[in-house]
């Protein structure tokens, strides 16, 4: 069960499960939300990640169609010097989803060619590879990938490797049954890669203690047992004998897998925090967003996460959330690799690709015009990106033919936007799936000839910058383009202008375009006179923090804070403040507690005990309860930049904000003491 390297295998990986719970206990979670929608634009500067100021050292490199699009060539060139004014060299490439099916192609200068699956796509540009818990590790098809990138020169491969111990593996048996299911779904088949991916997660899914992990793999006697497990239950869900398994047997495979063991460092959850802050880090995907398990089309999809989300779930855990610049990568022609819809499919299309070819298991390597209607779609399912990567820049010239399609006919209707569905609900997106298969091209256009009228058009269309251009395979033919800032608007004012009232302020201009409201509006929502777009006004989520202190004497308190901000400067509250973006209310309520106290607390021992509202209902206020603690092992009270040091509340005391006292009140009262 070997992996050739140079073998293409992007698409689907294998039958989705049937509707119900699908987490994989917190393995493949929702990560943090941005507001629904593309990204924000026109843009007003370059990202963060290419800016002097290192706002965000990281980069994620997400596919925003159905793979294929160019990942591996793209982190290839990130990965091969500064990508702008200040920055600095990448330092590794931390893969988060999927595993040996991946397909992400890399051409050097001087020719050398690669196919990545399980090593990330800049170790020809000799950066090191980290697998994230949220890969599925295939020990036998690293060791082909291994032998490949040394023929290629790269010296001791997986040296550069580092796996967390806590990932999956993916063993012969997932690859034997992945097959055998896709074999027995004849003309239904969904385009498995049948390389066990699907396997390997559903399996974990139902008998959780029983799936490998790499860690077993040190574990001689352990894997055994897992492994003869592993190959009987499958067995019988298929209704076959565990010797027809096409794989061999548990005992036979344990040298392979010690060696990996013995070869690759394997380390503790610690690791990708002391690598962040080692230097920047780029976060690399496998497949695409329109294959995604929950928003994907529906069964022609993965069982992974294809979007940012776990890469961003990684960075939360390791303090530093929102850090990375979100990168999605599209060509200027949609494709897709094996079967499923495609509403811009033309088979007149005809652009050679060398290295994405008609698979045995996947199918057809199919090719259609530029899909907005579909990459709007899958921006939304992201949560929007920063900016995009463009490539097959070049195809446009050399296939006049190719088009832009903005619409879809859809049963006698013109269809300009996909509706994303309630995360889970896999019927509907079924229901959307089989109206795909209905879909036609709608609008066609035709940005012409050259290449920057086809980045403007695609920017434009996708309300996202463009930060990277491609117009061939090698990092050399990769341009890093400045983001445009707006034209400067600073004049002279007449007497009448400067007397006017002013029409700048909160809630005064559009967030998505930037066009100033009409003088007077005040209601909500709102709808945008230059984009259209509708704006809503929803409360802030705000976390209170509640740790009880236990006195020498047996009293009970609440530790609480003294502002030296407004609103309620001088006074009294409970530790709290926002959620940041891509951390949970959990991981907020300690933050919160260690910035303006110095008290440290886990996240994991927050308790909900309240929510309540303030009284202009501007903020939603979730209020955490902490066990108690004892005041010889708090921390001395010292000034912060919002307080003056932490103090202690006993019952009555009157905070600075009434929903504070309410529920100080309860807790003093018993009322939370059954939690």
């Amino acid at each position: 069960m070997s992996h050739h390297p140079s073998a293409a295998h992007h698409g689907p990986d294998g039958p989705h499960r049937a509707e119900g719970p699908r987490h994989l206990d917190g393995r493949i979670p929702t990560g943090g939300q941005r507001p629904a929608g593309p990204a924000a634009g026109p843009p007003t500067g370059p990202p963060a990640e290419f800016a002097a100021d290192h706002q965000a050292d990281h980069v994620i490199v997400c596919d925003l169609g159905f793979g294929d699009a160019g990942k591996g060539t793209v982190v290839d060139r990130l990965c091969r010097g500064p990508v702008g004014p200040g920055s600095r060299p990448v330092h590794a490439v931390v893969r988060h989803n999927g595993g040996a099916q991946a397909a992400h192609n890399v051409v050097t200068r001087d020719g050398r060619h690669h196919t990545f699956a399980q090593f990330g796509s800049g170790t020809l540009a000799g950066v090191p590879t980290h697998l994230s818990r949220f890969m599925l590790v295939d020990p036998l098809a690293l060791a082909a990938e291994a032998g490949h990138l040394a023929h290629l020169g790269v010296p001791d491969p997986l040296a550069l490797l580092t796996v967390d111990r806590r990932a999956l593996l993916t063993t012969p048996y997932h690859a034997a049954a992945n097959r055998i299911r896709e074999q027995r779904r004849g003309e239904a088949r969904h385009g498995s890669c049948g390389l066990g991916i699907g396997e390997t997660a559903r399996y974990a899914l139902l008998h959780p203690e029983d799936a490998p992990t790499a860690a077993d793999c040190a574990t001689p006697a352990r894997l055994l047992a897992k492994l003869t497990r592993l190959r009987e239950h499958l067995a019988a869900e298929l209704g076959i004998d565990p010797t027809d398994l096409p794989a061999p047997p548990p005992a036979d495979c344990l040298p392979a897998f010690q060696a990996f063991a013995e070869r690759v460092r394997q380390t503790d959850e610690a690791h990708l925090t002391r690598l962040l802050r080692t230097g920047p880090v780029v976060f690399e995907g496998a497949q695409g967003v329109l294959l995604d398990e929950w928003h994907g089309f529906h069964p022609y999809t993965t069982w992974s996460t294809t979007t940012f989300a776990n890469a961003e779930t990684l960075l939360a855990e390791s303090g530093a959330p929102g850090a990375a610049l979100r990168l999605g990568v599209l060509r200027s022609y949609t494709t897709r690799h094996g079967p499923g819809p495609l509403p811009t499919e033309d088979t007149a299309l005809e652009i050679p690709e060398p290295h994405n070819t008609t698979g045995s298991w996947q199918g057809a390597f199919r090719l259609g015009h530029f899909d907005a209607v579909a990459h709007r779609y899958a921006l939304t399912a992201a949560s929007g990106a920063d900016a995009l990567a463009l490539t097959h820049l070049d195809a446009p010239a050399r296939h006049p033919g190719l088009r832009l399609c903005e619409s879809y006919q859809l049963d006698g209707a013109v269809l300009t936007d996909l509706t994303t569905g309630r995360r889970g609900d896999l019927t509907a997106q079924a229901q959307l799936t089989a109206a795909l298969f209905r879909a036609r091209p709608g609008r066609l256009t035709d940005p012409g000839p050259d290449p920057d009228s086809w980045a403007e058009a695609i920017a434009h269309t996708l309300r996202t910058p463009v930060l990277m251009e491609s117009y061939g395979p090698t990092a050399d033919h990769k341009l890093l383009r400045a983001l445009p800032t707006p034209a400067a608007t600073i004049h002279s004012m007449t007497t009448h202008e400067a007397a006017a009232k002013a029409t700048f302020g909160p809630h005064s201009h559009c967030h998505w375009c930037g066009t100033a409201y009409p003088p007077g509006t005040v209601a909500w929502p709102r709808t945008c006179t230059g984009c259209a777009e509708i704006s809503y006004r929803n409360p802030l989520p705000v976390v209170v923090t509640l740790l009880p202190v236990d006195l020498p004497g047996g009293e009970r308190q609440l530790v609480v804070i003294r502002r030296t901000i407004e609103p309620g400067y001088g006074r009294l509250a409970f530790p709290g403040g926002y959620i940041d973006y891509g951390e949970s209310w959990q991981q907020a309520c300690v933050r919160e507690l260690r910035e303006e106290t110095g008290i440290e607390a886990e996240a994991s021992d927050i308790i909900l005990v309240s929510t309540d509202s303030d009284a202009s209902g501007g903020f939603l206020c979730l209020f955490g309860l902490l066990p108690a603690r004892d005041l010889a092992d708090l921390p001395l009270s010292v000034p912060t930049d919002e307080t003056e040091g932490w103090e202690l509340a006993t019952a009555g005391t009157e905070l600075a904000f009434p929903f504070h006292t309410r529920v100080s009140n309860s807790w003093f009262t018993g009322e939370y003491a059954h939690l």
